[in-house]
């Protein structure tokens, strides 16, 4: 995953939006502590703004990226915090923990750069790795940020773009495929929001963004 690898060893890119916990993370971390929720796995960790951050509150937490160079960052970041966390580089069609194992799994902004079969298949092999009454949370791409600059479109609402000769998948999610993707789950909260970031320039970029927290049935 050279593209992912180039970005994680990239200072500047990772200070601009991925060092702060996502506003949601820091609004339900208490939530979860209430509710008795202890083991957490970050699936798509990059360079472990979640790991870091539930770590210092308490929480068991493992963290798993498809890029090395984001997993290695993470690690750096735990051993000088002094933190204690597992991180592993894994896909997440094949997470390397028994099922039943997780209290909670967060996927933040990393679930949907795929088709949309797999994007189902990931989030099943999810569902199958959480405790019964586990939760979820992830953030799905809506069908509104679809741009000229999205890409070709290779299948219904899902493109593809191309650097470097790497290939980057986009799927691109309506309101009811929420509900089907998530089949297995009780849908908590299913809120679709703007979210901030900055670009390469620093200027301030708005985009919106499903969020969801669904808990397993």
């Amino acid at each position: 995953m050279a593209r992912w690898d180039k970005f994680w060893r990239d200072d500047a890119y990772v200070a601009r939006n991925w060092l702060a916990p996502d506003p949601d993370i820091v609004r339900l971390s208490p939530i979860m502590k209430g509710r008795g929720v202890q083991r957490v796995l970050d699936l798509g960790c990059g360079p472990g703004r979640h790991v870091l951050s539930l770590s210092r509150q308490g929480f068991e937490m493992h963290g798993l990226d498809i890029s090395a160079a984001g997993v290695e960052r993470c690690q750096k970041a735990l051993e000088q915090l002094q933190l204690v966390a597992t991180v592993q580089v894994a896909d997440m069609l094949s997470i390397p923990y028994p099922d039943a194992y997780f209290d909670w799994v967060l996927s933040v902004q990393v679930i949907y750069h795929t088709t949309a079969a797999t994007l189902k298949q990931a989030l099943q092999h999810v569902r199958a790795k959480l405790k019964p009454d586990g939760f979820l949370y992830v953030t799905f791409a809506p069908v509104e940020n679809i741009a000229p600059e999205s890409g070709r479109e290779i299948e219904l609402r899902t493109y593809l773009q191309e650097e470097d000769g790497e290939p980057l998948l986009h799927h691109y999610v309506i309101p009811e495929e929420i509900d089907d993707l998530l089949a297995g789950f009780t849908i908590l909260e299913k809120r679709l929001e703007p979210r901030e970031s900055r670009d390469a320039s620093g200027q301030v970029m708005r985009r919106l963004r499903w969020n969801v927290l669904g808990q397993r049935i």
